[in-house]
């Protein structure tokens, strides 16, 4: 097993005059558990592909400050690439024009050298121009990629956007929205509404809901289906048995659950080597 590595002791940084989302103080959570899993993937799979490369759909500005303080933290972005050992290929997509010039000039700055890409798009419409920029799988260029899909609701991410990402050798850690279906269930589940069929790719929700799953809790559901979905791609390891719930730091709600999806067993013991090593009280020596 390979050694642990801490939490980058730099996460706490400077206001740099650059854009800067809020966020609750919950999503740290969040950014510890990507470092660990990243960490753990990037190192890995250093002898072993040729290529590997760092997918972030809804990559922020690089920056958060903390809501309710003046406490500014590096988020999932900019610390991927704070791994021990980088990966050798970024790929940076966000709506938001603000997020994605910031990033890029952080990361400019943190590390002029790196080899990124950074795209202002809807990435449900963009999905084969990310594909594109992706190198070349060949016998003498293996590519393996991680992508953090990390949306703030069900209507941000459609699942044939990850169908047709993993058409190529990934894994993937999904931000999988609780608040989101709890709060809206009576207007998703109107006939005219889209979002669910679209986030999970299946027509029939209603029905399953209905026949098979009347009881769950709405986002146990949807995130119940989701996995299945996922499994359907082959994406037989991780999943619904092993998420992380991210709970509000004041009233406990379930706000988002981390499901990693991997098709690979070895994916599945770095997750399970980052949940158990994300927490702050652990010691990571």
């Amino acid at each position: 097993m390979m050694e642990k590595r801490g939490y980058p002791s730099d996460v706490t940084t400077e206001d740099d005059g650059l854009y800067i989302p809020e966020v609750g103080d919950w999503a740290e959570e969040k950014y510890r558990l990507l470092w660990h899993y990243a960490d753990l993937f990037a190192t890995s799979m250093k002898h072993k592909w040729d290529t590997r490369c760092y997918i972030d759909l809804f990559s922020g500005s690089g920056y958060a400050r903390i809501r309710g303080t003046n406490r500014v933290v590096k988020s999932s972005s900019l610390l991927a690439l704070q791994v021990a050992d980088p990966f050798d290929y970024y790929i940076y997509c966000d709506s938001d024009s603000d997020c994605i010039s910031a990033l890029k000039k952080r990361v400019t700055n943190l590390d002029p050298s790196v080899n990124c890409y950074f795209e202002n798009c809807d990435v449900n419409t963009s999905s084969a121009a990310i594909l594109s920029r992706l190198p070349s799988h060949s016998k003498n260029n293996k590519v393996l990629s991680f992508c953090l899909v990390d949306p703030f609701k069900l209507s941000d991410i459609k699942f044939e956007t990850i169908k047709r990402l993993s058409s190529r050798f990934i894994d993937f850690l999904i931000n999988i929205p609780a608040m989101d279906p709890i709060r809206n269930e009576s207007k998703y589940y109107a006939p005219s509404s889209k979002v669910v069929f679209e986030y999970l790719g299946n027509p029939s929700w209603r029905e399953i809901r209905t026949l098979e799953d009347p009881s769950s809790p709405f986002d146990i559901f949807v995130e119940k289906l989701l996995d299945a979905q996922m499994k359907s791609l082959g994406f037989n390891y991780g999943g619904f048995r092993e998420t992380r719930i991210i709970r509000s730091t004041e009233k406990n709600l379930r706000l988002y659950s981390l499901g990693f999806y991997s098709r690979n067993r070895l994916g599945e013991k770095f997750w399970k080597e980052a949940l158990k090593y994300s927490s702050p009280q652990k010691s990571l020596f």
